[in-house]
């Protein structure tokens, strides 16, 4: 099927976010095929689509996502035996199709929010797995979404999202093990969990505590890259991310400050930062009664979130990549605000729009390796194309005003994803809050 989008301005992210006005997209399969200027050429046998007036921008790609939850806040989701009783369930027949009707449902509310690329980073029961192979081939309500999954994460006993989302070990063989096993179910890449996190703090100002050693994270990133995997680890804390930066981890997620060390060995090996607004913002500003999570975790999430800022500009001061991701399913986390975590990127990194929709797009495809198939609207790359009603260099809230959209060339008429309207209130308000 061929397509062309009509009359658009097209937001170069390459170039500074220049605009480039009154162009035709011709969208030939899965491909964008042309790009010229407004009705110098004829695209015979293809559906025309007015986009006068719109703003054509690549598809967002959000690097940090977990599918098995919509960002309600939840008691569930601290420890104790509501959260056991749910794991067990999860893994009876019953529960498995249960989950995978919420990853599916997932999966597309991030696709017609403007998300053509994810990164899901930890899993229950292989569900992303499972959800990627469908969605592949082509089946499901997210068909079109492009798919890079971990399965479940890997962290050593007592670490983040042991007994949930993560397999433990604690010798380094059976560590190695955990990792082919993984390869071997389709994982795209492994994560690790190198540090705790601020919903499993256990003391005040310690969010990040160590619970991966050296060698053990060292062990994990050998074994994944001799089978040609990339490693992302979760890591809140400056010694957290030592450990992950020397031992070989190629993403740090979320962040902290960044020893020099810890800089070197990033930049020498080509590796990168994903921070991770979206939950941190809500933890450290809302009330403990409205997250459920407890004093103790807004208190922590307040000095996760200054790590996060300070690492992130050491990061790009030092040429390291510096990407983004919602962290979806944390409260307040919802699969359908990637736009919110691209506005918040934009205020505490203190960069411009243009620079913050760069990063959302090329600079994360970069980060996936992918950066010569999408990230920007250009000839040969993979029609992954947002058509916006307004200008997002003028305001990236546009990012939320979808018209129509394309995802690896599937056509996609006034998306509307589903929507918690109590959530977005607080979010709303929550985002006026933050300064400009």
């Amino acid at each position: 099927m061929k397509y062309v989008i009509s009359d658009c301005n097209v937001v170069d992210v390459e170039n500074d976010g220049r605009i480039l006005p009154h162009r035709d997209i011709l969208v030939d399969g899965s491909v964008i095929a042309k790009i010229s200027e407004h009705g110098k050429e004829i695209f015979e046998g293809a559906r025309r689509i007015d986009a006068t007036g719109c703003y054509a921008v690549p598809g967002l790609i959000d690097l940090h996502v977990h599918l098995f939850g919509t960002g309600m806040p939840s008691k569930v989701l601290g420890a104790g035996k509501s959260q056991q009783r749910l794991i067990r369930f999860i893994h009876t027949g019953l529960g498995k199709k249960i989950l995978g009707a919420l990853v599916s449902s997932a999966a597309k509310n991030q696709l017609y929010s403007g998300v053509t690329t994810l990164r899901a980073v930890g899993d229950f029961c292989g569900s992303d797995i499972e959800l990627k192979r469908r969605t592949d081939a082509g089946k499901g309500a997210a068909a079109g979404l492009r798919m890079f999954v971990s399965g479940m994460a890997i962290t050593a006993p007592g670490g983040h999202g042991a007994g949930t989302f993560a397999n433990t070990a604690q010798t380094t063989e059976d560590l190695e093990r955990l990792v082919d096993e993984q390869v071997a179910a389709g994982a795209d890449f492994i994560k690790i969990c190198v540090t705790g996190g601020v919903m499993d703090a256990k003391k005040r100002g310690e969010p990040g505590e160590v619970k991966m050693t050296e060698e053990q994270v060292r062990a994990v990133c050998d074994r994944a890259h001799g089978s040609g995997k990339k490693v992302a680890a979760h890591v809140q804390s400056e010694r957290g991310a030592e450990i992950a930066a020397l031992c070989g981890v190629d993403s740090i997620e979320h962040g902290a400050r960044l020893g020099e060390n810890s800089l070197g060995a990033l930049r020498d090996r080509g590796g990168a930062v994903v921070v991770t607004y979206s939950p941190a913002l809500p933890f450290a500003k809302l009330p403990p009664e409205m997250t459920r999570m407890g004093e103790l975790c807004k208190i922590n999430s307040e000095a996760v979130m200054d790590g996060m800022t300070v690492g992130a500009k050491q990061a790009i001061a030092a040429g390291i990549d510096v990407g983004m991701g919602t962290d979806s399913s944390c409260p307040y986390c919802t699969q359908y605000d990637m736009w919110r975590e691209v506005v918040y990127f934009s205020r505490f990194v203190g960069v411009s729009f243009a620079q913050a929709l760069r990063v959302a797009t090329l600079g994360n495809a970069r980060i996936l390796g992918i950066e010569g198939i999408t990230g920007s609207v250009a000839e040969g790359k993979s029609a992954d194309i947002l058509v916006l009603k307004r200008d997002p260099i003028a305001d990236l809230s546009a990012l939320s005003e979808i018209a129509f959209m394309f995802a690896q060339g599937r056509f996609i008429d006034a998306p509307k994803p589903k929507k918690m309207k109590k959530i977005d209130a607080v979010l709303d308000t929550l985002m006026s809050s933050v300064g400009e």
